[in-house]
């Protein structure tokens, strides 16, 4: 483990991470070239928490409580079956460390965290989009192309980019 990362510490979020989930997607964001938008801490915020459970999610903090990673999730369950195990999986929506921090560890010190928990959980699968230049990252992390029997229909023209 890096030096640099010797005080941060990874913890599941709670409703009172709300605003500090809600600052980190907008350095996301803004960071990926999306425009500012009145309001959205707050939007961002209310629609985490009224999401509840569906939406674990975990922080990377300084020892000094400032924020440098996250990891937002959406969980699937599945009902019981005779054909499959009763359980779920996530899909990995959000995936951040502040570029000062890249490539010291904190990327896999936080799939780790993710990973432990799903297993923890009963999860049968992680998914998650990768961009171009995250990829190599998720190979490394031991994510790799869906089975040929995942299929998607998309029903907008705004996917997200890579």
């Amino acid at each position: 483990m890096s030096d640099e990362l010797d005080d941060v510490r990874i913890e599941r979020a709670t409703a009172q991470d709300a605003l500090v989930l809600a600052g980190m997607t907008l350095r996301w964001d803004l960071e990926g070239g999306a425009p500012n938008r009145k309001g959205f801490l707050d939007e961002f915020a209310s629609a985490w928490i009224e999401q509840g459970e569906a939406r674990p999610a975990w922080i990377a903090r300084r020892s000094t409580g400032d924020p440098v990673g996250f990891v937002l999730g959406i969980l699937a369950t599945s009902l019981p079956s005779l054909r499959r195990p009763t359980g779920g999986w996530m899909h990995i929506s959000g995936f951040y460390v502040v570029p000062e921090l890249r490539g010291h560890g904190l990327g896999e010190r936080l799939m780790r965290e993710v990973v432990d928990w799903a297993k923890g959980r009963g999860l049968y699968r992680l998914q998650l989009n990768a961009t171009d230049q995250a990829r190599s990252f998720y190979r490394r992390a031991g994510f790799g192309s869906p089975q040929d029997t995942l299929m998607q229909l998309v029903l907008t023209d705004r996917l997200p980019t890579s």
